[in-house]
């Protein structure tokens, strides 16, 4: 990767910490810049901080966690961090049990034996001593929470009915909806399969702001709060996004500073065409960024962290993408449902 890639107009630049010369920033040029030394610091205790200020792993008897790896930049930055943790002796160790979750999303049998190649090498880079488990998204569709096998992609029997049940959604916006909702239900299964409560994603900060102006457009404005947060309680389920304050730039930056870059999985992805809410929020996004706006994401975030939802003060929650709801099913998923001609009622029952 380019030096290049990540600085610019470096002249007088000085690390905000200790006064050396700068070489790095994070989102805004504008504000702060960092040597490299200070800059990995200032990554690794935001990654810390996310975990600590909810208290998340405070019980020891709560402390299996599965670790999701898709073969982002994100996830290899998520390996490392819990490698480093649970390795360090400078620092209090992060007390978590991990599992690492190869979340496989290409359809293709070739490249679902790239990823399993792969995910052997990686290995021997990250939480070798741990057990890791290779599934598809498709996973979703079992009826029950099936045993995972070792050293094969579990799922990956359902991998046509999957295709089949995307296919059969005929709006794009809804598509890539009912894509994320499976992607969750995936995890939620997965996690019972191996009986653990805890899942750590790789969502980082660029995907949460996207994310939560998606669920604006799509009426989900009242739950944008649980949408972001660092952690999100599903009642024996939590979903744990311990690098939600980090953004793709930082993450990408310290990948090639601590030479990890070498570890993701990559694929030469087709384009969709489709026009979607989607689509239509990231390339605002992006315009607003060539623009200049770098603190675009930071400020959504900031104000979707701050909506919550009046309604469902019962505990109650939507069947489908569990956000609070005052009835069984909120109004998007209902229309989720009424785009799709298969039906999806043995998926989210």
């Amino acid at each position: 990767m380019n030096f290049n890639n990540f600085t610019s107009d470096l002249n007088g630049k000085t690390c905000v910490k200790c006064e050396k010369e700068a070489k790095f920033t994070g989102v805004d040029p504008k504000k702060a810049w960092y040597c490299q030394e200070c800059f990995i610091q200032m990554v690794r205790n935001k990654f810390r901080s996310a975990l600590s200020k909810k208290k998340i792993y405070k019980e020891a008897d709560a402390r299996d966690t599965l670790v999701v790896y898709d073969g982002s930049p994100s996830g290899t930055f998520l390996l490392n961090q819990i490698d480093d943790a649970l390795k360090q002796i400078t620092y209090k160790r992060l007390m978590v049990k991990p599992t690492v979750l190869v979340l496989v999303s290409e359809s293709e049998e070739p490249e679902i034996q790239q990823v399993i190649k792969r995910v052997a090498e990686i290995k021997k880079n990250f939480l070798e001593n741990v057990n890791w488990f290779i599934a598809h998204i498709a996973f979703c569709l079992y009826d029950e929470p099936s045993e995972l096998k070792e050293f094969e992609c579990n799922g990956i029997e359902k991998i046509t009915a999957y295709k089949s049940l995307l296919a059969s959604c005929s709006v794009p916006t809804y598509k890539k909806e009912l894509e994320r909702m499976l992607k969750e239900k995936c995890l939620q299964k997965l996690a019972e399969s191996l009986k653990v409560t805890k899942c750590m994603v790789t969502d980082d900060a660029d995907h949460l702001g996207r994310l939560a102006l998606d669920q604006l457009c799509l009426g989900r404005g009242g739950s944008l709060s649980s949408l972001v947060t660092v952690a999100e309680k599903r009642n024996d389920f939590m979903i744990i996004r311990p690098l939600c304050d980090l953004s793709k730039r930082e993450i990408s930056i310290y990948n090639y500073l601590c030479k990890i870059d070498d570890h993701y999985i990559q694929f030469s992805h087709t384009q969709s065409q489709e026009k979607s809410v989607q689509t239509l929020t990231d390339a605002f996004i992006r315009t607003l960024e060539d623009e200049k706006f770098y603190s675009t994401i930071n400020t959504v975030l900031s104000t979707a962290s701050k909506i919550h939802n009046t309604n469902g003060k019962d505990g109650s929650r939507c069947s489908m993408c569990y956000v609070e709801v005052a009835e069984f099913q909120c109004e998007t998923c209902s229309a989720v449902r009424n785009s799709c001609s298969e039906n999806l009622n043995i998926i989210f029952s």
